[in-house]
């Protein structure tokens, strides 16, 4: 017994057909919604992952500056390369952001009020609390190096900046810069970043240790400055790095089980695969292992920050892909697949 209703609809031994619904149409072979992805995916531009690249350098870059610092090294080739380098990620750092906002008065408003709980909000403090702390340290710097002049107020008030207590201060809201950024993403609905909230803040984190060693050394050695000692040191940070950035991508990949597929597709496996773990990974280690020389030490260093700057833009490629995929979404969205505070690897 059949009978078809004014909407279109027949019913037949009690089940409801239409002629477009996926899961009562024999004849769709998709099971998706509709093909329309559930969620809107990040609009973001080139400008954001550039930023994360550029935040994670300054930060790492700091982290190996300050710890040299309380161990008694001095080399002041590393300190002024550091903190100028500081200076001058966290005044792109800004531009960027604004840039992709497209209004400026968007970034003052993120400065209004402050969020403990919420990413974005600490991101935002963090860049200009940094950002200001990074510009007298390295005020300072130019005030001994003589940019400022050689004797005058401006050049004796400056001196009286504590940039080595000023150093110790920056070290925690810089090394959140670095880290933020990848619990900014994870605190999205994107199955490919959600699933890995455990893993993505150390990830970027991590990431961002390894291309500040290989900042320096390159910096160090085209400038031929820096002490021996100081260019064995980064040599071995290099490769403890990228050892600990491996280990990381590694336990994510086994993290986002199927919902990583969007790393391996064709738009993004160039960058992830080829760019981050071949040319930013593993290429820079076999440089690094083997024996040491100059134009080693740079070679490596190029691509061990290529290979940083690919990393970001395949995660945020890959997310882009994730959010546009019902099926990964739903999938994850669904109670057993939904990542949970007690989950454990």
């Amino acid at each position: 017994m059949s009978e078809t209703t004014r909407e279109g609809v027949q019913q037949s031994n009690g089940r409801v057909e239409t002629s477009h619904h996926p899961e009562t149409d024999p004849q769709r072979k998709d099971k998706n919604y509709y093909g329309i992805p559930p969620i809107k995916h990040a609009h973001w531009t080139w400008q954001i992952p550039v930023y994360f690249w550029i935040g994670g350098l300054g930060a790492g870059v700091h982290l190996f500056s300050t710890v040299a610092q309380l161990l008694g090294h001095r080399d002041e080739a590393l300190t002024r390369t550091s903190r100028y380098t500081v200076l001058a990620t966290m005044l792109i750092s800004p531009v960027l952001l604004i840039w992709d906002l497209g209004r400026p008065e968007r970034f003052y408003n993120m400065l209004r009020i402050i969020k403990l709980r919420s990413p974005m909000s600490t991101q935002s403090w963090s860049v200009f609390a940094y950002g200001n702390l990074g510009g007298l340290i390295a005020a300072r710097q130019a005030a001994e190096d003589g940019l400022l002049g050689r004797d005058n107020f401006l050049v004796r008030l400056v001196k009286l900046i504590p940039a080595r207590f000023l150093s110790l201060v920056a070290l925690p809201v810089g090394l959140n810069v670095g880290s933020n950024t990848g619990n900014l993403i994870s605190a999205t609905s994107v199955p490919i970043w959600a699933r890995n909230w455990l893993f993505m803040g150390p990830m970027f984190l991590t990431s961002g240790l390894s291309t500040a060693p290989s900042w320096l050394s390159l910096v160090l050695h085209l400038t031929r400055s820096g002490e021996e000692k100081t260019l064995r040191t980064l040599h071995r940070a290099e490769k403890a790095t990228l050892v600990i950035e491996a280990g990381l991508i590694g336990a994510s990949l086994v993290r986002m089980s199927k919902w990583s597929k969007p790393l391996f597709s064709r738009e993004v496996a160039p960058l992830f695969v080829g760019g981050t773990l071949l040319g930013g990974i593993t290429a820079p280690m076999a440089l690094l292992f083997g024996k040491e020389s100059r134009q080693k030490s740079i070679l490596a260093s190029v691509l061990a920050l290529a290979g940083g700057l690919a990393f970001r833009f395949a995660i945020i490629k890959g997310g882009r892909i994730s959010a546009d995929d019902p099926e990964a979404y739903f999938t994850f969205a669904s109670e057993a697949n939904a990542p949970q505070p007690e989950d454990k690897i």
